[in-house]
């Protein structure tokens, strides 16, 4: 079984920074047909002091672009570093908490939920239609009206059907009289 080693705030630290030296460098190297840039340096400067004790904070001013999936196979070398962590952190995810298939997990660290969101959708969408040979009206992102409001923006990004099913009062489940009832 896979297990992840628990790392102490140093050890963090000193992980991602080593990782970010094996990435491009947006701020130093030049980047003609890499798809990314360093964000405003006005609103996020490179070599602000507090950066050097926040691993993530400094990951995302200096590698600000996520590709996509990437966990399969070969991936870009200009963010080689960050794909490293990007791969154990999923296939620690998929292996270990939802139990699925030793090296057969795809995926995508994002920043947000509606990154996160509008990524499983773009993915799923077009799975279904390479795959299944679904057209995209026949495809619907079904949620619960306690998801997330980037359900509805995500379906409304990718031009998919959305429905949103009442849950239980009092135990907030979605409740198959009430599916039935939509």
């Amino acid at each position: 079984m896979l297990h992840w080693k628990k790392l102490s705030s140093e050890q963090i630290k000193q992980r991602i920074f080593k990782a970010l030296e094996h990435n491009i460098d947006y701020f130093h190297e030049s980047t003609l047909g890499v798809p990314g840039s360093h964000l405003d340096q006005k609103v996020f400067p490179s070599d602000a002091t507090f950066l050097k004790d926040s691993p993530f904070l400094y990951a995302m001013v200096h590698n600000p672009n996520h590709i996509g999936c990437h966990t399969l196979g070969e991936s870009e070398s200009f963010l080689k570093g960050t794909h490293a962590i990007e791969r154990e952190v999923i296939q620690v995810c998929g292996e270990v908490m939802l139990k699925g298939a030793t090296d057969q997990q795809d995926g995508y660290i994002a920043s947000g939920g509606t990154e996160a969101n509008i990524q499983a959708f773009w993915v799923y969408r077009n799975y279904f239609m390479q795959e299944m040979g679904a057209k995209v009206d026949e495809i619907c992102i079904l949620c619960s009206e306690d998801s997330h409001y980037s359900m509805s923006k995500g379906a409304n990004l990718l031009q998919v059907g959305f429905h949103m099913v009442k849950v239980n009062f009092e135990d907030r489940k979605i409740d198959p009289a009430l599916l039935q009832a939509d």
